[in-house]
C-alpha cells in the first residue's frame, strides 16, 4: 500500500511541476503578466541613476554584488535593503561572514555619522565610537539614530550560532516567504558551511546557486546575492576568471554588478556587466563619502516620498 502511496505522490510531483503548453498558451501568459503589472509596486533601489538604469527589482531574478574587500559592497546591498523596507516591502538580510553585533553597531555608527554630517558637526572616528569613550559627547545622535533604525520595521536578520548550509539556509527563506518576504539579501555566498569536502568547492557553490535560484523562481522573489574575488583585482574592467567560482556563479545570475574603485578611495565604478534583459551593460561612477559612509547617488523622487525620516 505504502508503495503504491509513493508511486501516485511522484506522479502527482510530476504532473504538478511539468506540462507542455503551446506557443499561444506562452504568449497569452507573458500578456496576462504584462498587463497585470502595476508599476508603482514594483520594488527600487531608491537611488536616481539604479531606478532609471534597471528600473527596478524583479521578483524571480538573482542579483550578484561582486567585488573586492574594502569596496563597501556590502555597504551599497544595505542601502538598497533599507530603502526597500521603507518601501514597505518585508526584506531579510542574512550577515553570514560577521557577528552580527559588530554589524549592528556598524549600523548604528554611520547613522550617527550621517546625522552629524547633516548638523555640520565634525563626524566621530570609529575607535572612540566602538570603545564607548565620547558617549555623553554624541548620546542624542545616538539616541536619533536607533529611533531611525527602530523605524525600519520591515528588515529582518540572521541571528545564527553556527556556519549555515543550503538545506538550512533555504529552509530559513522558505519560512519568511510564507510570511510574504520579497527580498533576500544573503551576505556572502562563500560563507556557506560547505560539509561535502570529496566534491569540489566550485561545484558545491554552483549547487547553492541552482538552490537559490530554483527557490526565487518558484516563488517569485529577488535574491541579493555578494561574492568576492579569488585575488585583488586592478582591473578597470574585472573578468569572471578573477572571481572565487566564477564560472559556476555567472552561469545562473540575472544580473551581475561589479564595484571597483580607484587607488585615491574616492571614485568608485559600479560594472553592469551581465543583464539577461534586451538593456546594452553600463558602468555607473560615483563617489564614496568615507564620513557618512554613503554613495553619492541621488535619491529617487519615490524613495523620498516612501521615506519616514530623510537623512
Amino acid at each position: 500500500m505504502e508503495d503504491i502511496e509513493n508511486e501516485l505522490k511522484q506522479e502527482f510531483d510530476f504532473l504538478n511541476n511539468f506540462q507542455h503548453i503551446s506557443y499561444k498558451e506562452k504568449i497569452v501568459r507573458a500578456y496576462d503578466e504584462l498587463t497585470s503589472t502595476d508599476p508603482n509596486k514594483i520594488m527600487k533601489r531608491g537611488r536616481e541613476e539604479w531606478d532609471n538604469m534597471l528600473w527596478g527589482i524583479y521578483w524571480g531574478k538573482i542579483y550578484v554584488i561582486w567585488a573586492n574587500t574594502w569596496v563597501w559592497k556590502t555597504t551599497f546591498v544595505n542601502q538598497i535593503c533599507n530603502n526597500v523596507s521603507n518601501q514597505w516591502y518585508r526584506v531579510a538580510k542574512y550577515s553570514l561572514e560577521d557577528r552580527i553585533e559588530d554589524i549592528w553597531k556598524e549600523e548604528i555608527f554611520y547613522t550617527v555619522n550621517r546625522l552629524m554630517w547633516k548638523a555640520g558637526k565634525k563626524p566621530i572616528d570609529w575607535i572612540s565610537f566602538v570603545n564607548n569613550t565620547s558617549f555623553d559627547e554624541i548620546k542624542e545622535y545616538v539616541y536619533r539614530a536607533c529611533e531611525m533604525l527602530i523605524e525600519k520595521n520591515n528588515l529582518v536578520e540572521l541571528d545564527k550560532k553556527k556556519n549555515v548550509n543550503i538545506d538550512e539556509m533555504i529552509r530559513l527563506m522558505e519560512e519568511e516567504i510564507e510570511k510574504g518576504t520579497k527580498l533576500f539579501a544573503i551576505d556572502h555566498l562563500h560563507y556557506f558551511d560547505m560539509p561535502d569536502s570529496k566534491e569540489r568547492h566550485d561545484i558545491q557553490i554552483q549547487n547553492v546557486m541552482h538552490r537559490i535560484n530554483e527557490l526565487a523562481r518558484k516563488n517569485n522573489i529577488a535574491v541579493i546575492l555578494v561574492a568576492h574575488y579569488r585575488k585583488w583585482s586592478n582591473n578597470d574592467y574585472p573578468d569572471y576568471d578573477e572571481f572565487k567560482d566564477g564560472s559556476a556563479i555567472k552561469q545562473v545570475a540575472n544580473i551581475i554588478i561589479q564595484i571597483t574603485r580607484d587607488f585615491d578611495w574616492d571614485t568608485s565604478k559600479f560594472h553592469i556587466t551581465k543583464i539577461r534583459w534586451p538593456i546594452k551593460p553600463k558602468v555607473l561612477e560615483t563617489t564614496f563619502n568615507l564620513s557618512t559612509f554613503e554613495y553619492g547617488f541621488k535619491k529617487s523622487e519615490r524613495q523620498l516620498k516612501s521615506d519616514k525620516v530623510v537623512v
